[in-house]
């Protein structure tokens, strides 16, 4: 079977693209004939190519509207999104080339805000399936254009679906019709580990961001701080941001709050799982994630998990509570919860929660391998084709 694949970005540090590259993987293992397009040359791309992966790089955008953050950007918002538009029309025509040339069973596009895979594929004639990895509005603030009921049209009608949680089907009003649910992989069953041996040391890894909740955790831990005075537990902040303003902003919460000796930033850093299988706890704060990848990797090295009880992670709880029939990690709702469960966590201490960390490594090996991602995959492209 010949897949090609539509890649928004060429980063190695997305969840979405760790992800791709697990599946991609998989899927070549079970006999997969890729071909993955690139919107620049360099980092995965380069990789893949390097690797003998055919790959090919096309000029072409987010097939959404321009952010408005600044006064520039309301002055540039207009030619800006008909740049985009203009871009886009220009690669697809591309890649109708490469396609016919190509000749694809099926055209995979990797997240659900590019559109050039799905234009081609209309236009050949040939399946077309979204994986949708996000929910686009309220996680990453970015809305299709012309408007959202277009695209949800497009997913229902004209295109197949992959999504990485129930909830995020049911955000895109989908059904079992011309969709379904696949939670990404995140390790091999080999790889789960769990070491004892903690470090003083709470952990948030992901983008520096509002939506992260990154701001509201550093209050939080403050609280924690003059609430157990004499821990000697740290905040460790993995990650970094484009937006330097947010960084600025975040560098002052933690002077404003006096907590300059208890935080430290790390930046994005390659020994992420190493931090987890260390760390006292995983702070999981971000509003609205789509699958929450760092809940599951945090699992998968042996880490307890404080969440905040909203979209991804909220399911990745309850599919723990479900097959266990026990929590997996801690909840928390708001503020006080958070705060009150850290407090907890050091009060009792970390080996209380032992018998936690154990299920939740059950349901990571249930449910998040990159094995069984593969193949439900695998098993879907048959499923469209059989039709």
């Amino acid at each position: 079977m010949k897949v090609l694949f539509v890649k928004s970005s060429t980063t190695f540090f997305g969840g979405g693209s760790k992800s791709f590259m697990n599946m991609l993987d998989g899927l070549m293992k079970l006999g997969i004939q890729p071909i993955v397009v690139f919107p620049a040359a360099d980092g995965m791309c380069e990789l893949y190519h390097n690797k003998g992966i055919p790959t090919v790089v096309l000029n072409y955008r987010m097939a959404v509207y321009p952010p408005l953050r600044y006064w520039k950007d309301y002055v540039m918002f207009l030619p800006r999104l008909c740049g985009r538009i203009w871009v886009n029309y220009t690669a697809s025509r591309k890649l109708v080339n490469i396609v016919r040339e190509f000749q694809p069973d099926i055209i995979h596009t990797n997240v659900s805000v590019i559109d050039i895979g799905y234009r081609v594929a209309m236009q050949l004639k040939i399946p077309h399936i979204y994986h949708v990895r996000e929910y686009g509005d309220k996680d990453f603030s970015l809305f299709h254009y012309p408007m959202r009921s277009c695209f949800l049209k497009k997913l229902k009608k004209h295109s197949y679906a992959i999504c990485i949680t129930k909830d995020i089907q049911k955000h895109c009003k989908l059904d079992d019709n011309n969709s379904c649910v696949i939670y990404n992989g995140v390790c091999s069953e080999s790889q789960i580990r769990f070491s004892p041996h903690k470090k003083n040391y709470f952990l948030f890894a992901g983008r520096l961001e509002s939506a992260k909740g990154v701001g509201e955790l550093l209050i939080a831990f403050a609280d924690f701080c003059k609430l157990r005075p004499n821990s000697e537990i740290q905040l460790k902040i993995a990650g970094d941001t484009k937006n330097v303003h947010y960084y600025s902003f975040l560098l002052n919460e933690v002077k404003r709050l006096h907590i300059e000796e208890r935080v430290d930033f790390l930046g994005m850093r390659k020994d992420v799982n190493d931090l987890m299988a260390d760390a006292y706890l995983m702070l999981v704060p971000s509003l609205y994630e789509g699958f929450g990848r760092i809940t599951a990797e945090a699992m998968q090295n042996g880490t307890l998990v404080l969440g905040r009880n909203t979209a991804g992670t909220k399911e990745q709880f309850d599919n723990g509570l479900e097959i266990t029939g026990e929590e997996i990690a801690l909840r928390y709702s708001n503020h006080q919860e958070l705060v009150r469960a850290m407090c907890e966590v050091v009060d009792n201490g970390i080996e209380h929660y032992f018998p936690m960390i154990e299920r939740s490594q059950q349901v990571v090996k249930a449910l998040y391998t990159n094995e069984r991602n593969a193949q439900r995959v695998y098993e879907f492209y048959n499923q469209i084709l059989s039709k």
